[in-house]
């Protein structure tokens, strides 16, 4: 049994787990689990019934229930998020005694995600902020998909909802969290997330990061050194600034400032 990889964020814990060859005896967890495996095949024990889950089922288990689960004769290794019944309700707006209705199901594209979530939560770059807003993207999708539907209806967009929370994101160097600005709008960060990226066609947090790259790109074809650029711009360090703007322009900004001259 190993946890390769483990962050905790508010409340959420994320890990990657190799449990090939483990086999859980039957407990339960004060947290919701959400999991999705990433290579074998697992049996399931759940409150009295018996499932199995390949590569293509997400698992996700209520607080309180008892559970049990071991590998099929294959490796096994997944992908997992444990987050608290508190931190549930403030991304969803669920009440702290709401359940999800389904626990096993197939939905290879959902695992994809899940999978994907997690991975980008584990890179040691990625800010809580980030974080928080990709499993606040994540949620939507497994709620959506696991009977619990609390969320905005398109006919319900308030634009002027969107520029104000794009104003605050952008006014400030000192970035609001999610929970903030959910809180400003009164909607929960789930549904947040929702109405931003139908308007602007990215979540908050990554639509501002890819204004400020496009703002320091300018900036540095104007002239201002690097690390100048990065600190306005809200970046924790030029190296922090230059890993983000290689990896949305392709070039260091030290390179493009040579170019530049």
């Amino acid at each position: 049994m190993s946890i390769v990889a483990y962050r905790k964020v508010a409340g959420i814990e994320i890990t990657l787990s190799d449990n090939t060859n483990h086999v859980f005896p039957k407990h339960s967890h004060d947290e919701f689990y959400i999991g999705a495996n990433i290579s074998g095949r697992e049996k399931i024990w759940l409150d009295g019934k018996n499932f199995e889950a390949s590569i293509d089922e997400v698992t996700i288990y209520n607080p309180g229930q008892i559970q049990a689960a071991e590998p099929m004769p294959y490796d096994w290794c997944y992908y997992s998020f444990y987050i608290s019944p508190q931190s549930m309700s403030n991304l969803t707006g669920l009440d702290t005694d709401d359940h999800f209705k389904k626990n096993v199901f197939a939905a290879p594209d959902l695992v994809k995600e899940i999978s994907q979530a997690a991975a980008f939560s584990l890179e040691p770059d990625k800010s809580d902020m980030e974080i928080n807003e990709k499993i606040a993207e994540v949620l939507q999708l497994v709620l959506s998909r696991s009977g619990i539907k609390p969320l905005i209806n398109s006919k319900n967009i308030d634009s002027s909802m969107v520029d104000y929370v794009v104003a605050r994101l952008m006014d400030d160097v000192n970035s609001p969290s999610l929970q903030t600005l959910a809180d400003e709008t009164r909607l929960s960060p789930v549904n947040l997330v929702r109405m931003f990226t139908r308007v602007k066609g990215l979540p908050p947090f990554a639509w501002q990061k890819g204004e400020r790259l496009r703002q320091g790109r300018t900036m540095i074809l104007q002239g201002k050194p690097i690390s100048e650029t990065a600190i306005q711009l809200g970046f924790t360090d030029q190296a922090h600034f230059t890993h983000n703007f290689k990896s949305m322009f392709g070039v260091t900004p030290g390179h493009l400032y040579k170019l530049s001259r």
